[in-house]
């Protein structure tokens, strides 16, 4: 990471892969053990297995996992204490960094660490042609909230994560008065993806692993997903024959498979908990479901469709102007 931006304190260092994937793995985990879900604790896995494994495995291993591991580094007599991670994306012809995993050890805390790395970060992004940087942040961490903004940090949007772990039992009275859930027609496609780039703005899809080409209809599609090994179940919600909504199920290496929601915002409850019904009833593969979904909508209808909210984060932005950070 070498160019002309500022370290904020003689104890920053840019992260050598080579050495620090152990040290960084420990440290995020002592830092987030409390909130860390299935995926974070597989994502620690994963940074260990790469720091062991990193001799002989040819040239490149990093790429292969497609683990972030660009960033700086905060080092007290030898002893990483402070990490913040770099993720670099472009969006239209635009380069942007994304920051994440700032994490300071708790003994070296209220000594400004986190705020000299994401200074560092800010200067290194700006320097490097970015037109902003962003990051999230859990909306029950005000100390962090707080820093950001005195930063210079500003709120662009909230997404609540919903999980259900437990398919609901068959049977149950579910749909909205009206509301009929069926198949997916291919003429319900224009209207499902002006729905989707709704409720998934460029915002915030850049982030998530929604490819609209995937979803859309056709033989054509339809076989290479079956030739591919891969499978997708779609369906749609209607009120007297008119469509409300539509969910997208999608398997996951994750903990969690995926559900994409596109819905009618005048009728956003009803679709959101026929659907969310829907697809649990219809689904063979009975995995977690997951489902990111703007924060403070139609969450009566999540929970009473058997969903919980995983974590409700805030995704914040700050753009660079020629006179610097």
């Amino acid at each position: 990471m070498n160019g002309p931006y500022h370290f904020y304190s003689p104890n920053i260092r840019p992260l050598q892969k080579r050495k620090d994937l152990a040290a960084v793995a420990n440290l995020v985990e002592l830092c987030f053990a409390e909130t860390m879900d299935p995926d974070g604790r597989d994502y620690i896995k994963h940074l260990r297995w790469l720091a062991q494994g990193y001799t002989g495995w040819g040239a490149n291993p990093f790429e292969r996992l497609q683990l972030p591991v660009q960033g700086f580094l905060w080092e007290e007599d030898q002893i990483i204490v402070g990490n913040l991670t770099l993720i670099p994306f472009s969006s239209k012809g635009r380069k942007y960094f994304l920051i994440a995993n700032v994490a300071t050890h708790p003994g070296y805390r209220q000594r400004g660490i986190a705020r000299k790395l994401t200074l560092t970060a800010l200067d290194y992004a700006r320097t490097h042609g970015a037109a902003s940087a962003w990051l999230h942040v859990r909306d029950d961490n005000p100390v962090a909230i707080a820093l950001y903004e005195s930063l210079g940090f500003a709120e662009r949007l909230r997404r609540t994560i919903w999980q259900c772990d437990s398919y609901i039992e068959p049977g149950l009275t579910d749909l909205q008065n009206g509301v009929q859930v069926g198949r997916r027609q291919p003429r319900d496609w224009q209207q499902q993806s002006a729905w989707l780039d709704r409720v998934y703005p460029p915002e915030v899809s850049w982030n998530l692993p929604l490819n609209k080409n995937r979803l859309e209809p056709g033989m054509l599609k339809s076989l290479q997903l079956i030739m591919s090994g891969e499978q997708v179940v779609h369906l749609a919600a209607r009120k007297e024959s008119e469509l409300i909504g539509l969910v997208t199920w999608e398997p996951s290496r994750m903990y969690a498979d995926t559900l994409w929601l596109a819905t009618d915002p005048d009728s956003e409850d009803a679709a959101v908990q026929s659907l969310m019904i829907g697809i649990q009833k219809a689904m063979r593969r009975k995995r977690p479901l997951m489902a990111n979904y703007p924060a403070e909508h139609a969450q009566s209808a999540f929970i009473n469709s058997g969903f919980a909210p995983h974590m409700t984060l805030i995704w914040m932005e700050t753009g660079f102007s020629s006179e610097g950070v």
